[in-house]
């Protein structure tokens, strides 16, 4: 493989970017292929891409695709697998990787996939559109284009979201709009890279290259993390996390106890989404059906639904009435991420109390403010 002429891997799940007619539903995947071949600089298996001394740089893509592509809102953990085991596949060919994704959930995937990927070694680019590929003034064009520049051309060994202009650590994105072509943002954490005429990487902010014990350019380890998913993958249909937004009032009913009691499959993690910094209602009722949940082994994520800052326990008594119920903080992370890990966690079939801990610290850069030294999982031997 020449320094040239770079090898990405292009999963095509769905989404915006790749719909059409009225009202707008998924392409096939053949006809999204077909459409991408006619976009200027694609020449199949070849995008070409001019520099600024006008040589031209030619990144060779192979092009794979959902059987049935689908609109992101239907996306499930499942989903998530799939896609993180289509990337393990194919680790050791590619020096990148783009999954052309809806805008819906992408802040769900992209961070499920920076944790279902432990070891990764190479750049997973998450990207979608605003407005289809196939209108006239689509963002889609110029999403896909940078997307696999970045993955072709960089050595970020992260899952990133590449959205307009940015792209932003995976599980520290999430969706602020719904018409503006800059629709993602990073509340609490600043991009990887900007795409302006060049692609200017913040070097900085990148995670360093996993260690040998787990990377994933050891096919070993690629064994292993495969051996993991397949288990994930089974564990997934046996439990349920939810994501509660509070709300003025929602003391007011059983609500609360009844999610918790009656769901099936059984809810064994809760993410909420709480006021401020943390905050919550103090009622007996509300607190007790919490406090009831965590005893029965439910991983009580305190989050909040501000779009940045993080949650203080200790700033208002209505903060600490959660921790006394057995909330735990989930700091500055997004909704979306702190819902994936959970997922993740509960999947691999840890103790509750080893979960609550790994949910406190930043295991692929979802956090800044945990307590005490950074921990990360790590492969069992075997």
């Amino acid at each position: 493989m020449s320094e040239r002429d770079p090898q990405i891997y292009v999963l095509y799940t769905g989404g915006t970017i790749g719909m059409a007619g009225h009202p707008l539903a998924p392409m096939s995947a053949d006809a999204f292929e077909a459409l991408v071949a006619t976009m200027p600089g694609f020449t199949p298996p070849w995008l070409t891409l001019q520099t600024l001394d006008n040589q031209d740089f030619r990144v060779r893509y192979t092009f794979d695709a959902f059987d049935d592509p689908i609109d992101s809102s239907a996306m499930t953990p499942l989903h998530w697998v799939r896609i993180a085991r289509r990337v393990l596949a194919h680790h050791g060919e590619y020096d990148g990787f783009v999954v052309v994704h809806g805008t819906d959930t992408m802040g769900w995937t992209s961070s499920a996939l920076a944790f279902l990927l432990e070891g990764l070694a190479k750049p997973v680019v998450v990207t979608g559109s605003q407005i289809p590929l196939a209108q006239t003034r689509t963002d889609g064009l110029r999403n896909l284009v940078t997307a696999m520049h970045v993955a072709a051309t960089t050595t970020i060994p992260e899952v990133g979201l590449l959205f307009d202009q940015a792209l932003y650590r995976g599980c520290r994105a999430a969706k602020v709009s719904t018409n503006a072509f800059d629709g993602f943002a990073s509340p609490n954490g600043h991009p990887l890279a900007r795409a302006g005429i060049t692609i200017e990487v913040d070097q900085g902010r990148v995670r360093p290259a996993p260690p040998s014990s787990v990377t994933l350019d050891d096919p070993a380890n690629r064994a292993r993390l495969a051996r993991r998913l397949v288990e994930i993958e089974a564990a997934l249909p046996t439990f349920s996390v939810l994501s509660l937004a509070l709300f003025p009032g929602i003391q007011q009913s059983n609500a609360v106890e009844v999610v918790l009691g009656a769901t099936e499959p059984p809810v064994r993690g809760v993410v909420l989404q709480a006021f401020g910094e943390g905050n919550a209602p103090s009622t007996p009722s509300f607190l007790d059906a919490l406090r009831q949940a965590h005893e029965r082994g439910v991983v009580i994520v305190d989050g909040t639904q501000v779009m940045q800052g993080s949650v203080n326990v200790d700033a208002y008594q209505s903060a600490s009435g959660l921790e006394s119920a057995g909330a735990i903080s989930g700091y500055d992370m997004t909704p979306e991420a702190a819902q994936a890990k959970l997922v993740y966690l509960l999947a691999l079939g840890l103790a509750p109390s080893e979960i609550r801990r790994l949910m406190q610290q930043d295991l692929r850069g979802e956090l800044e403010a945990q307590p005490g030294p950074t921990q990360g999982l790590t492969f069992a031997s075997g």
